[in-house]
C-alpha cells in the first residue's frame, strides 16, 4: 500500500511537471492491433505511468495468489505456537497447584510447536520430581525407580535433541537432587560433567557437596587442594575451613569405628591449627580416643581446650568422660575456672551463666562418682533451670535416686523423657552408670 500511494505521488509530480514545463509539446501516436492512439507527449508520460503501476498491482497479486497456501501455514503454525505455549505456562501453573501428573501432561503436549520447546521437558522433568518431594503435600507419588526411568528417558531425549541444553538440565536436575537428598542418584548425574569439565568451578563445587553429603570424606580431602585454587566468590576462606573441618571430622569418626588410636593420632597431628581450633573437632577427637579406650588421653585433649577457652560443650564433654581418680578430676578441673566458681554456692551468677551450669553438672557427676549424693544435690542447684539441657534433668534425677527421693526422680525422669520427645508409655530408665559407681 505504501509502494501504491508513492507511485501515485510521483504520477502526480510528473504530470505537473510535464505540462509546467512542456507547454507546447508535440504529439505522439501510437498503432497496436489496428488500434491507433494519438496523444501529446504529456499524455504519453501519463500513461506510461499508469501502465506502470498496472503492472506493479498486477505482479502483487499474482505473488499474493502464489503465496497464499504458504501464508494460511504460516498463520496456523502461529497459532499452534501460541497453544503450545499456553499449555507451556498452563503447566507451570498445575506444579504450583501440586498438579503433577497434569503439569506434566501439559508440559508434553506442546513439545513440538512450542516457542522454547527444551523448557518443556525442563517442566515435565520439574513435575516428575515434585512427586518425590515429602515437602510438596498433594504432589501424586509416583515409585522412585519409576521416576528415575522417566526422568532418564526425557533427557535421553533432550540430550538428542538439544544437546547444548543437555548440559543446562543436567546441572538443574542435580540441583534439584540435591534438595530431595537423593545424593546417589545426583552423582551418577553429575558424573558426565565432571569427565567432560574437569576443571569448571560451579561443578567442582557441587562435587564437594555431594562428598559431603555422601559422606565420602576421603575423596574429600582429595578433592580440597583443587578447591583452594579456586576463585568462586562462593567458597570463601570461612567455607573452606569448614569444609577441612568436615574432612578431619569424618575420618576421626572412621577411626573411631576400627578404634584405631595410631590413626587418630596421626590425624590430629597433621591438621592444621586453624583446623583444630574449634570445640567442636576437639570434642569428637577426645570422644574417639574414650571410644578407644585413651579416657585420659581424652581428659587431656579436653583440658588444654578449657584451659584456652572455657566453653560449656567443652565442659559437657570433659563431664561425661570416664575418670578413674574423681578426685584428681576435681583438681585439674578447679585450676581451668575462676576461683570463685570452686563453692557451690557461687556457681549460679549473671555472668557466664551457660558455662556457670556446665561446671556444676561436671562437679555434680563428679560428686556421683565419688558416691556423694548430698554433694551433688548442692551442685544440682547451680544448674540453673533444668529443663535448658536435657543432661541436667538426668542427672539431677540420678541425684534424686541415690539420695531415694524416689517420686522426685520419677517426676524428673519424665520431664527429660518429655523433652526428648519421647512416648511415656514405657516406664523410664535411668542413664547407665559406670560399673565403678563414676558418675554417668
Amino acid at each position: 500500500m505504501k509502494r501504491l500511494i508513492v507511485w501515485i505521488v510521483l504520477l502526480a509530480a510528473a504530470v505537473v511537471a510535464a505540462i509546467y514545463f512542456l507547454p507546447g509539446a508535440g504529439v505522439a501516436m501510437l498503432e497496436f492491433a489496428g488500434w491507433r492512439i494519438e496523444t501529446t507527449a504529456v499524455g504519453l508520460v501519463f500513461m506510461v505511468l499508469i501502465a506502470l503501476i498496472a503492472l506493479q498491482l498486477l505482479w502483487r497479486l499474482i505473488a499474493g495468489v502464489v503465496h497464499l497456501p504458504a501464508r494460511f501455514s504460516h498463520r496456523s503454525a502461529e497459532q499452534r505456537r501460541r497453544a503450545a505455549d499456553e499449555k507451556l505456562l498452563r503447566a507451570w501453573a498445575e506444579r504450583q497447584r501440586r498438579q503433577t501428573e497434569l503439569a506434566q501432561r501439559y508440559a508434553l503436549a506442546g513439545v513440538e510447536d512450542g516457542s522454547l520447546p527444551p523448557m518443556h521437558f525442563q517442566v515435565a522433568i520439574d513435575a516428575l520430581l515434585d512427586g518425590l518431594d515429602p515437602s510438596r503435600q498433594g504432589a501424586a507419588p509416583r515409585g522412585r525407580n519409576e521416576t528415575r526411568e522417566e526422568i532418564g528417558n526425557l533427557f535421553e531425549t533432550v540430550g538428542r535433541r538439544f544437546p547444548k541444553f543437555a548440559e543446562f538440565l543436567r546441572l538443574h536436575i542435580v540441583q534439584r537432587l540435591i534438595a530431595l537428598r537423593e545424593i546417589e542418584w545426583a552423582q551418577a548425574m553429575v558424573e558426565p560433567l565432571i569427565e567432560t569439565h574437569p576443571r569448571d568451578e560451579v561443578i567442582l563445587l557441587i562435587r564437594a557437596q555431594l562428598l559431603e553429603l555422601a559422606g565420602d570424606f576421603d575423596a574429600l580431602g582429595r578433592l580440597l587442594p583443587t578447591l583452594r585454587r579456586i576463585k568462586d566468590k562462593r567458597l570463601t576462606a570461612d567455607e573452606l575451613l569448614r569444609i577441612e573441618r568436615v574432612v578431619l571430622l569424618g575420618r576421626i569418626e572412621a577411626a573411631s569405628r576400627v578404634r584405631d588410636l595410631d590413626v587418630l593420632s596421626r590425624l590430629w597431628s597433621e591438621a592444621g591449627r586453624n583446623v583444630v581450633d574449634s570445640s567442636a573437632v576437639t570434642i569428637a577427637y577426645a570422644e574417639a580416643l574414650a571410644r578407644g579406650g585413651a579416657e585420659a588421653g581424652a581428659a587431656r585433649v579436653l583440658e588444654k581446650r578449657l584451659g584456652r577457652s572455657l566453653e560449656a560443650q567443652t565442659l559437657h564433654a570433659w563431664a561425661e568422660l570416664r575418670h578413674e581418680d574423681p578426685a584428681d578430676a576435681r583438681k585439674r578441673l578447679l585450676k581451668l575456672v575462676p576461683d570463685d566458681w570452686s563453692e557451690p554456692a557461687n556457681a549460679p551468677n549473671v555472668g557466664r551463666a551457660r558455662e556457670r551450669a556446665a561446671f556444676a553438672y561436671a562437679m555434680a557427676r563428679l560428686a556421683l562418682a565419688e558416691s556423694d549424693p548430698t554433694a551433688a544435690q548442692l551442685w544440682v542447684g547451680g544448674l540453673g533451670p533444668l529443663d535448658q539441657d536435657l543432661r541436667y534433668l538426668a542427672v539431677a534425677a540420678r541425684v534424686h535416686a541415690r539420695l531415694r527421693d524416689s517420686s522426685e526422680a520419677a517426676l524428673l525422669y519424665e520431664r527429660a523423657l518429655t523433652r526428648a520427645g519421647l512416648e511415656m508409655s514405657a516406664a523410664p530408665q535411668p542413664v547407665k552408670p559406670f560399673t565403678a559407681d563414676d558418675g554417668r
